[in-house]
């Protein structure tokens, strides 16, 4: 909006007639009423500098100030930002609005917006970025990022923002992967053998079913959906454990182990077999082959336990027996194969957690003992009593 000469001349006599509290106090609400919500902000920092004494017109240091003027001036900056970012959410200006919600970390008022955000071309990057990028609603943002923009940018994604983020995110950012491509394939498989897909096809061991009618191995060429997003979603579910993840994550295995090895990729231990091992996680997990998993994965956890090179595997080996319900057991490997000094991925409990699922604290106490930790030692024994 065009400033007209006679708008400056209403601020000069406000500031000599009503002084210039009442002029800044004006100024703000005109910019408000204006949509000018960047230039309201600077004018209410205007006001905060005025009411505290210090000139208007500079950028203050709150550490050269006295503590109760320096907690004063904060708090009314914060509450500036967070006015000033719900003006931006009014008229649905999400990236300009977090620009100041963020400074008072309010996610809560950012997640509702999203909530309510129609998600169109040209705000999906923005969408993209609060959401994920700035891990404001992580599961709003990978749903609109497969829907907009496919499973091969939403892998990619969570390769670069996930690992940083804690395991309750990343099984459930897990689990909408696993949903999505089990989809995809179950459709793409129906399609192949000329049947009709359910509207639902994840919503049930479609592709189990499936499979038990198709005999041999698959053609050297053929696969009914992009291999490498096939194997990257299935490593992505080892750390998953609801029951629905746990049964379509399965799914994608046994449709895996039926393709041709060009298709099976290079995979870390203890899932090199990547198809068959994943399996046996899985499938453990809901009552098959129990024993032979378990046996597996020991196997694997010992062998990396010589070895020193990853504590991965003895994690897994831990996960399972724990997902299994054999505390006890879980206990004492995690005391003997978890290396003490190496940061976890943290999808085992920790040694204190199996301890009290067990019931036992005793071996927890001696290995605690005779490492000489004392301050793990007093805990253990406190969360005994």
């Amino acid at each position: 909006m065009q400033i007209e000469e006679n708008d400056f001349r209403e601020i000069q006599d406000c500031v000599l007639a009503k002084g210039p509290e009442e002029a800044l106090a004006q100024l703000a609400t005109r910019l408000q009423a204006e949509s000018r919500y960047h230039e309201y902000f600077e004018a209410r920092l205007m006001q905060c500098r005025y009411q505290a004494g210090l000139p208007v017109g500079a950028h203050f240091q709150l550490e050269e100030m006295p503590e109760s003027v320096r907690d004063t001036l904060e708090k009314t900056y914060l509450a500036i930002c967070g006015d000033t970012g719900r003006l931006f959410l009014a008229v649905d200006k999400l990236r300009e609005a977090w620009m100041y919600l963020r400074t008072v970390d309010d996610r809560e008022a950012m997640r509702e917006a999203l909530a309510t955000t129609e998600v169109t071309a040209e705000n999906i990057d923005s969408v993209l970025e609060i959401a994920i990028y700035e891990g404001v609603d992580l599961a709003f943002g990978f749903k609109h990022l497969l829907a907009e923009m496919g499973t091969c940018n939403a892998i990619t994604t969570y390769e670069s923002v996930m690992p940083a983020q804690g395991m309750f995110q990343r099984k459930q950012i897990a689990g909408l992967l696993i949903e999505h491509l089990h989809k995809e394939l179950a459709s793409n498989f129906h399609a192949a053998l000329g049947t009709e897909a359910p509207e639902e096809p994840f919503a049930s061991n479609t592709l189990s079913r499936l499979l038990q009618g198709c005999d041999g191995e698959f053609g050297e060429y053929t696969v009914h959906v992009d291999a490498s997003h096939l194997s990257s979603v299935v490593r992505f579910a080892e750390i998953v454990e609801k029951k629905e993840h746990l049964q379509r994550a399965y799914d994608l295995t046994l449709y895996g182990k039926r393709l041709h090895q060009n298709f099976h990729f290079p995979c870390p231990a203890p899932f090199e077999d990547i198809y068959e091992s994943h399996r046996l996680l899985f499938g453990s997990q809901l009552g098959q082959e129990v024993d032979a998993a378990v046996d597996y994965f020991h196997a694997q956890a010992k062998q990396a336990h010589r070895e020193e090179g990853t504590s991965w595997p003895a994690e897994v080996y831990v996960m399972l027996l724990d997902r299994l319900g054999r505390f006890p057991e879980a206990l004492l490997a995690g005391i003997e194969m978890l290396p003490p000094d190496r940061q976890l991925e943290g999808a085992a409990p920790s040694l204190l957690e199996l301890a009290a699922k067990s019931g036992d604290y005793e071996p927890l106490l001696r290995h605690y003992q005779q490492r000489g930790e004392l301050l793990t030692f007093t805990a253990a024994l406190i969360q005994q009593q």
